[in-house]
C-alpha cells in the first residue's frame, strides 16, 4: 500500500514529522516502512529554507525502492533555468524575477552548486505522471489526451534535452501537454475583477477541471478561494479543454493548488494534497489501502 504525500516545497523538518507520524523509520539516513512505500506528487522544492535536505531525503527513498515521486512545476522551473537551448540561452531567462523565485533553492544549495546540478540530473529521471492499477498521480491535472501524448512521445514518461527544449520554448504539443499536467488549467481573468494581489498581476485563475465547466460562474470554477473572482458565467470558449473526471474512474492524486482549508476531498476520486504548507507548515498525506472511494478519514498531517 501507498502514502501519497503532497507539496513539501523545502520544509524538511516537517517532511521528517510527517514521515514519523506515518511510522517510517530512519535507518542510516534512509526513511522506510517495512510495508509501506511513500509517493511524493511534486514540488519537492522551493519557497522554504531547505530544499537541499529534503532532497536528501527524498532521492535515496526513491533509489531504494522505498518511494516514488514525480515532477512538479518547481522542479522544471529548475531545470529549464540551467538548461541551455541550440543558441546557448537558458530556457528559463536568468531575469531578476525569475532568479528572485528561485533563490530559496540557491541559498538552501549554498557552496554546495555542484550537488545542486546531480541533483537536477536526477530529476530528469523523474515522470511526469504515475500510473498504478487502481489509481493515478499527477501534479496538477489529469487530462487523458495530455497523457496520452506523453506516453506515447516521452521515453519512460520522462524529459530529456529535446524535450524539455520543446516544452519550454514552442507552442506545440509538447509545451500544453506538459502545462497542463504540471500547471493545471488556467483562464484569463475579467480585468479590475479579482481582488488577490497576486493574481493581479498574473492575469489568470486556476480553475477546478474535474468539475464541468459548462455554465458555470468564474466564482464556482476558481481553485483559489482567496481569489473572489465575479459571480457570472464563464464564456464558452474560454476554457478549450476537456478534462471534467468521471466519477467512475480510478482514484487521482495530486498537489499544486495551495487550498487554505483543512484538508479535504474534493470528489470521493479526486484528492489534493497540497494545502498551502508555505503558510501552514502542514504536509498532507493521503494513506491509501486500495479503496476506490477515498475517505476524509484517510489523510494525515505532520
Amino acid at each position: 500500500m501507498y502514502d501519497l504525500i503532497g507539496d513539501i516545497h523545502g520544509h524538511a523538518k516537517e517532511l521528517k514529522q510527517l514521515l514519523a507520524k506515518l511510522d517510517y523509520d530512519e535507518k542510516k539516513g534512509l526513511y522506510q516502512h517495512p510495508h509501506r512505500k511513500a509517493i511524493f506528487v511534486g514540488d519537492l522544492i522551493n519557497r522554504g529554507p531547505d530544499s537541499k535536505e529534503v532532497l536528501e531525503i527524498v532521492r535515496p527513498m526513491v533509489q531504494s525502492g522505498h518511494a516514488k515521486a514525480i515532477l512538479g512545476n518547481h522542479e522544471l522551473n529548475l531545470m529549464a533555468f540551467y538548461c541551455l537551448d541550440d543558441y546557448n540561452k537558458p530556457l528559463y531567462n536568468h531575469s531578476i524575477r525569475n532568479m528572485i523565485q528561485l533563490f530559496p533553492i540557491f541559498e538552501s544549495f549554498k557552496n554546495a552548486e555542484a550537488e545542486m546540478h546531480e541533483y537536477i540530473d536526477w530529476m530528469f529521471s523523474l515522470p511526469l505522471f504515475l500510473e498504478f492499477e487502481d489509481f493515478r498521480v499527477v501534479h496538477a491535472c489529469w487530462h487523458q489526451d495530455s497523457i496520452d501524448f506523453v506516453r506515447k512521445n516521452f521515453p519512460h514518461r520522462r524529459f530529456n534535452r529535446e524535450l524539455l527544449i520543446k516544452a519550454c520554448q514552442s507552442r506545440g504539443p509538447e509545451n500544453k501537454a506538459v502545462n497542463v499536467l504540471l500547471k493545471g488549467i488556467e483562464i484569463p481573468l475579467p480585468k479590475n475583477k479579482a481582488v488577490d494581489a497576486d493574481s493581479v498581476r498574473r492575469g489568470y485563475m486556476r480553475v477546478k477541471w474535474w468539475e464541468n465547466h459548462q455554465g458555470k460562474t468564474y466564482k464556482e470554477m476558481s481553485v483559489q478561494s482567496k481569489l473572489n473572482p465575479p459571480n457570472y458565467k464563464i464564456p464558452d470558449n474560454l476554457i478549450n479543454i476537456d478534462v471534467t473526471y468521471p466519477t467512475e474512474a480510478d482514484p487521482v492524486f495530486f498537489g499544486h493548488y495551495s487550498l487554505n482549508t483543512a484538508p479535504t476531498l474534493l470528489q470521493t476520486n479526486v484528492c489534493c494534497l497540497d494545502f498551502d504548507v508555505v503558510k501552514t507548515h502542514r504536509i498532507t498525506a493521503y494513506r491509501w489501502n486500495g479503496e476506490s472511494k477515498l475517505v476524509k478519514k484517510n489523510f494525515i498531517q505532520n
